[in-house]
């Protein structure tokens, strides 16, 4: 799966994954296109992980 298709395929925002983006936007030394990268990520690596996870569980 390459790049694009992982992002592609992200899990949705959660309460957390904001409140976690907006610390780390209030601090200023942190660049904020960083974070919104490193969210995108974080979500797509998720994904993939929920993705295998499913996979891996015997289908009824």
């Amino acid at each position: 799966m390459d790049l694009k298709a992982q992002h592609r395929q992200l899990i949705r925002w959660s309460i957390q994954e904001i409140r976690r983006i907006a610390t780390r936007l209030a601090r200023t030394r942190i660049e904020p296109s960083y974070i919104i990268a490193w969210s995108v990520w974080r979500r797509a690596h998720q994904a993939i992980a929920r993705q295998a996870h499913l996979k891996s569980k015997p289908q009824l």
